[in-house]
């Protein structure tokens, strides 16, 4: 059993447990409003007796312990529903930034609107062309039709930059993103450092653990995380398997675009073409081009440390043409500027100015590698064409095949009318409607290529702009002269205002804004069962983790009931020692 010295040593260690316990809970109540904190506990051990076992004497069954210790002062909180809040938290976030995105869209198209938007722009054209058709020798019907269709194109040109600008948007959003995630990445590396230190000095450590933690739950709202947390406390990160932060050490995530390289990508199509040019004399004069192939093959090779290309030879010449998103580059000996070349396309316009971002040397791929956060969502948005997973390019590309339907099919009709004679000017045909650009086949014929045209530069033919008599509304040559009492008809004007009715343009412009409402309603519901499930597991965090002042408040009565026990426990073993020395035998 204890000595009377003993006893007092257990009434101390009771009495420093207790102010240690009103300590901790003294800090939980002073950082209830904390954000990040997590409440503490002391742990509490007992003290085991002193005592040893002797090969001829059993320990004594009476031995008591020697107090109470404080073992150490524990956070309450789970790693299941962090690690579930985190992953909740980029889903949210990720639909978050698409549903952004998508709502500003609907806006653009404001279809909604009865006096603006490209279906009223369509039908005002519509309703020209017909009240055209009825009296094509109108210089007002003319030029209402005139007006109309350049209003028509001025609709279509004021969405696609619209949709340009909100596409530039979503590409600073990418930038900020990535400075968000390496600011996180250097915060976390110096936060493990410092934990890694505490711990090695057997220091306090959890309110740089709070702080970690709480920019752990803030990095995964921009980006898809695992983490694991190592035995001196520290964290480690990686991002679809590659190593954001390992201890101290932490990997920039890193973001280029080819159109920053351009200046290398020309340089490089250009030897590339000189050297077409080199192999193909020193064919024509029966030399070796081993040497040449050789430095063209590492030209291609630097090339594509920049862009992704597809190389094709010609089996009789041997010259490679270089394609980039099916825009040619190097077309035999001659080369095209990159950023020149990919405005022609748009696959090869997103694919130019889109980032590419690599992390510890290792390509990031989108859907891959990068499945949360707003990062996620930014570049879904950036770069998507997929029905599946609608993105900026997607309604953009939907858009351009509208117009390219509408200025093809109106300029094969007006190429066959005749215009009306004006100002000393006789009766054309062969006119554009709307302008396209063309070359010419080996006969000299025009051919026109459509798919140059897009929703951001349809616009009217230049004979049509400058003047609506340009506008051929007759089948037959119209002749003014005098003493003909017949000339011209209103065919033209009639197939004109039929092929709006019949070749399905409002169906093409209905299917773009239904896509998008429906993808609207879709992304924007799942943000909500995502929003629903991240309130409920981060209800469930704080219910565990945050300060309960109820809870604290009857801590602080329990610990001070204790320490006053423990101190009446000392003024009673005083009194003891008071009776055994000077009372004793008395």
């Amino acid at each position: 059993m204890a000595s009377i010295f003993g006893s007092f040593e257990i009434a101390k260690s009771g009495l420093s447990v207790a102010m240690l316990q009103l300590n901790v809970t003294e800090q939980n109540i002073a950082n209830a409003n904390t954000k990040g904190y997590t409440r503490q506990r002391a742990v509490t051990s007992a003290i085991e007796p002193n005592s040893s076992n002797y090969l001829i004497a059993p320990r004594h069954a009476a031995l008591v312990g020697q107090g109470v210790e404080v073992t150490g002062v524990t956070q309450i909180r789970s790693d299941y529903l962090d690690a579930q809040f985190r992953k909740l938290n980029a889903d949210f976030f990720a639909n978050d930034s698409i549903e952004q995105a998508l709502t500003y869209l609907n806006g653009v198209f404001n279809e909604l609107d009865e006096e603006s938007g490209l279906t009223t722009a369509i039908k005002n054209f519509y309703s020209a062309l017909n009240t055209f058709s009825s009296d094509p020798s109108s210089h007002e019907y003319r030029t209402n039709v005139q007006q109309q269709a350049q209003a028509l194109t001025a609709t279509f040109n004021t969405i696609y930059d619209e949709m340009r600008s909100l596409w530039g948007d979503q590409s600073s959003s990418i930038r900020t993103d990535v400075a968000q995630i390496n600011s996180y990445a250097e915060k976390i590396a110096n936060l493990n450092l410092a934990i890694a230190r505490a711990v090695q000095a057997d220091a306090a450590t959890n309110d740089l653990k709070d702080e970690l933690n709480l920019l752990l739950d803030e990095l995964s709202g921009y980006v898809n995380i695992e983490y694991k947390f190592n035995h001196n406390q520290t964290v480690d990160i990686t991002i679809g398997g590659n190593v954001l932060v390992t201890g101290r050490v932490f990997n920039r995530l890193e973001l280029t675009t080819p159109a920053e390289n351009a200046a290398a990508i020309d340089a490089l199509t250009q030897d590339i073409a000189a050297l077409n040019g080199q192999i193909k004399s020193a064919l024509e004069a029966g030399e070796d081009t081993a040497e040449l192939e050789a430095q063209l093959q590492d030209k291609l090779d630097a090339l594509g440390e920049y862009i992704s290309v597809t190389v094709e030879t010609d089996p009789d010449t041997n010259l490679r043409s270089v394609y980039f998103e099916g825009v040619a580059l190097v077309s035999g000996t001659e080369a095209f500027a990159a950023s020149e070349a990919a405005e022609s396309k748009l696959e090869a316009w997103v694919a130019f100015n889109t980032p590419t971002l690599t992390l510890a040397g290792q390509k990031l791929e989108h859907g891959v590698d990068i499945t949360g956060g707003q990062l996620f969502g930014h570049i879904r948005m950036a770069t998507s064409f997929d029905n599946d997973a609608q993105g900026i390019p997607f309604y953009m590309a939907q858009l351009d095949d509208l117009a390219r339907a509408m200025a093809r099919d109106i300029n094969e009709i007006h190429r066959t009318g005749w215009t009306y004679p004006f100002g000393g000017t006789e009766s054309k045909t062969g006119i554009n409607f709307f302008y396209a650009p063309s070359t010419f086949d080996a006969e000299g014929n025009p051919v026109y290529d459509y798919s140059a045209i897009t929703a951001g530069n349809i616009r009217l033919s230049d004979e049509v702009l400058s003047s609506p008599n340009y506008i051929a509304a007759s089948s037959e040559e119209v002749n003014l002269k005098a003493g003909v009492t017949e000339s011209g008809n209103n065919e033209i004007a009639r197939r004109l205002y039929a092929t709006l009715s019949t070749n399905g343009y409002f169906d093409m412009l209905n299917s773009i804004v239904a896509d998008l409402a429906i993808e609207t309603n879709t992304v924007r519901s799942i943000k909500a069962t995502k929003d629903t499930l991240v309130t409920s597991v981060d209800t469930q965090r704080q219910s565990l983790s945050s300060v309960s002042m109820d809870e604290e408040t009857t801590n602080l009565i329990m610990f001070q009931q204790t320490y006053n026990a423990c101190a009446r426990v000392v003024t009673t073993i005083s009194e003891m020692i008071d009776t055994l020395v000077n009372r004793m035998g008395v």
